[in-house]
């Protein structure tokens, strides 16, 4: 092989080296947040950070819609409860799903 070939094959092999790189990089840059906490965990958050101020059977007491459980935990972080801005989705997943608003109690639509 000529010095010439050499180069060039020397060029190509850096060009795919980093247009490889550059991909994988795109890649990373694009890869989906972290999920939130399971179930059992935002059950554990709960525990953690609503009893410091009332017990979990006031909790159970209340029902309410996705919106309602989301007021409320954005209104008790406001008060001072614990809670990370990251966990609030899962928390609040939990509560609705677990203390969902009564079939009764829901606008008929």
């Amino acid at each position: 092989m000529t010095s010439k070939a050499l180069g060039r094959l020397a060029a190509a092999s850096i060009a795919m080296a980093l247009s490889s790189a550059l991909a994988v990089s795109l890649a990373r840059a694009q890869d989906p947040p972290p999920a939130p906490p399971p179930a059992a965990e935002a059950k554990d958050i709960v525990q953690g950070a609503c009893t410091a101020c009332h017990g979990l059977d006031f909790i159970g007491e209340h029902h309410k819609d996705r919106d309602g459980w989301d007021f409320t935990v954005r209104r008790m972080i406001d008060k001072g409860a614990e809670l990370g801005v990251d966990d609030i989705p899962a928390v609040v997943d939990y509560l609705a799903k677990t203390f969902p608003k009564a079939e009764a109690e829901k606008p008929a639509g």
